[in-house]
């Protein structure tokens, strides 16, 4: 028969026991919560990554001032999208509304509006009907980008964009007051800024839309332009700031950012619409440029 302190000393251990098992269950508990929680964070951060992050578009909406900017030019609507790298019906029927949504004056594309893949037919088809539909009041111009080739020309004309390659137009709103737009080809391997500004008058509200955005720095001392247009960076793509800035493009090294004043030049950089090196976007979310002009007070 065991004494009263043997039976003791079992107890305790079934207690000892117990209170192990228990620690066991909370560490194991632990672990379990802590591996839903990371798998619960991969998972919303590839979501983003992978959807919002490539097809949830902002629009970036600007109040530009100007002395320049007279009773005549007050009011007047501007939206820049680029870098459409067409691969995706949704995105670009999105982008479509969104920039008809703000019932633009002046719609102005900056480059780019294929991807690498040919297209199909069938893609061109639903291509060319939903940019037909974008509206605006004064007009569409476009410049081309790297992948603009001869189809993607044919493409922009056929929706009724005019393309300025190093030219320029008037374009009158409510009165006798024209801004200039000036169009550049940055594709050109000599560009022709003389020809690009031709009449350039700098008492003359000037736009100037280009694709490339360090491109800026060789034409901004000679034409002091008001408002500079430009794509080509999609500011990076893949973006952790202080650490990585994964796309690093050609002639987008120096301006990759969405903004910058350059002594009076304000000089805005869409992000784009679509990708080209990796179907991903982190910190740079497909956007679109939405401008009113206004007269200071």
């Amino acid at each position: 028969m065991n004494s009263r302190i043997e039976l003791n000393k079992d107890k305790q251990k079934d207690i000892d026991r117990e209170k192990q098992n228990e620690k066991v269950k909370k560490i194991v508990k632990r672990i379990v919560l802590t591996i839903i929680i990371i798998f619960l964070i991969a998972f919303i951060s590839i979501l983003y990554v992978i959807k919002i992050g490539t097809t949830s578009i902002i629009v970036n909406e600007e109040a530009i001032t100007n002395s320049k900017i007279t009773d005549d030019l007050t009011g007047l609507k501007i939206v820049q999208f680029g870098d459409l790298h067409y691969n995706d019906i949704n995105l670009l029927k999105d982008t479509v509304n969104t920039i008809n949504k703000r019932n633009p004056d002046l719609i102005l594309f900056t480059g780019d509006l294929l991807g690498k893949e040919e297209l199909t037919t069938n893609s061109r088809k639903k291509l060319v009907k939903e940019l037909k539909k974008l509206n605006s009041n004064l007009g569409k111009y476009a410049v081309l980008g790297e992948y603009d080739n001869d189809e993607a020309l044919s493409i922009l004309i056929d929706c009724g964009f005019t393309i300025l390659d190093d030219s320029n137009e008037l374009i009158y709103y409510n009165g006798n007051t024209p801004l200039m737009l000036v169009g550049i080809n940055t594709n050109n391997e000599v560009i022709n800024y003389p020809k690009a500004f031709t009449n350039y008058n700098p008492n003359i509200y000037t736009i100037a839309m280009f694709h490339k955005p360090d491109y800026i720095d060789d034409f901004i001392d000679n034409y002091p332009v008001d408002l500079a247009l430009s794509g080509h960076s999609h500011l990076g793509e893949i973006r952790i700031p202080y650490l990585i800035n994964l796309s690093n493009k050609d002639n987008a090294s120096k301006y990759r950012n969405n903004y910058y004043e350059i002594n009076n030049t304000k000089f805005y950089i869409t992000s784009g619409i679509g990708t080209t090196e990796y179907d991903i976007r982190i910190n740079a979310r497909p956007t679109i440029n939405f401008f009113r002009l206004r007269k200071i007070s």
